[in-house]
Order: structure tokens, then sequence, then C-alpha cells
């Protein structure tokens, strides 16, 4: 099945969708090559040409947003940070899963973690503005009910464990980003 079948299967039949994920999972490459790696390049390219075009004129008072020099390490930073993030999200389901007495494989959990994040990557083709994060967040509502029904049939977690599950999943990417962007800018990196 074609990732745009899947993601058509996970907006319209999610239970139906997660059902086959379980029963047939991507391996990792495959995850990496067909759905991770190329599903992240509309946002960071969306948000460079924006920031190209929209942001283009020069505030006396505040300059550039980002500044012209700037703009493609900040899509390039934005692009190799999607990426992470699911692989360590990926990398959390693993470690949260004995909490709540199941045990995942890191495969399955990229899988979770891949396929969930569909709706926000795809979204983030229309950052060509920023009014459009409105899009963004609707997107973030259907990738965070897609975490829920992954967890419940990929990784097995209980029906009553679910929200507490992701919660804390997604608590730990958070705190995670927040040390990885402080210690990055630290010593210069962004």
């Amino acid at each position: 099945m074609s990732t745009l079948q899947r993601m058509l299967e996970l907006l319209l039949r999610p239970a139906a969708a997660w059902e086959r994920i379980a029963a047939a999972p991507e391996g990792v490459d495959a995850l990496l090559r067909r759905v991770i790696l190329p599903y992240a390049l509309p946002a960071p390219i969306a948000t460079g040409i924006g920031m190209t075009v929209f942001d283009a004129r020069w505030d006396p008072l505040h300059g550039y947003l980002v500044a012209p020099d700037r703009i493609f390490a900040t899509a390039a930073t934005t692009y190799f940070t999607i990426v992470a993030s699911i692989l360590v999200l990926a990398a959390i389901f693993v470690r949260v899963a004995p909490a709540f007495g199941k045990s995942a494989s890191y495969q399955a959990a990229l899988n979770v973690a891949a396929f969930g994040a569909l709706p926000v990557l795809v979204a983030g083709a229309t950052m060509l503005l920023p009014v459009m994060a409105i899009i963004g967040l609707l997107a973030l509502c259907h990738t965070l009910f897609l975490y829920w029904m992954g967890a419940r049939h990929v990784l097995g977690v209980a029906a009553g464990d679910l929200s507490e599950f992701v919660g804390i999943s997604l608590l730990l990417l958070s705190a995670i980003s927040v040390i990885a962007g402080a210690a990055a800018g630290s010593i210069g990196l962004i």
C-alpha cells in the first residue's frame, strides 16, 4: 500500500489502517525512505519560501524576523528537527511502554510515530503564511488522535491508559526538545 493510500485510510478509517499497520509494520529503512524523510520536507520548504517572500521587508525598528542569510539554515534545522523528533518519539514510546505493562519494539513504535505524524507533516506545506498555522493546529489534533489509536492497535496499550501513554510520551518529547534546543543554542548551533 502506498503512503498516500495509507494516509487517506488513516484519515477516513483510522482503526482499519492501524490494524493493517500492526499486521504488517513497515521496516525502519522503508519508513525513513518512504514516509519520514520525504514528508518532513514540505514544512521547511514552505517556511523557507514564506520567509524569503513574505518576510523580505526590512523593519528599521526590528530588522528581519529571520536574517536573509539565515533562511536556508533555519529551513535545514527545521527539517532535521522534524526527522529527529519522530525518531526520538519512537524511542520514547519504547521506553514508556513497560510502565503500562507492554513491550514495544522500535519498529512498531516508529510506525506509530511516523504514520501518526503524517497530518502535521502534510500541513507543514501550508506554512507559506504564518496565518496558516491554524491548519497546523487542526492537523495536530488529528495527529494526537492517530497516536492514541496507534498506541492501542499497534503497541497494545490498554484502552484506559491511552491518553496517559500519549500524554507522557509527548511531554517527554517536549522536555527533550527544550533541553536539546537550549544546548544547541548555548554552543551556537542555532
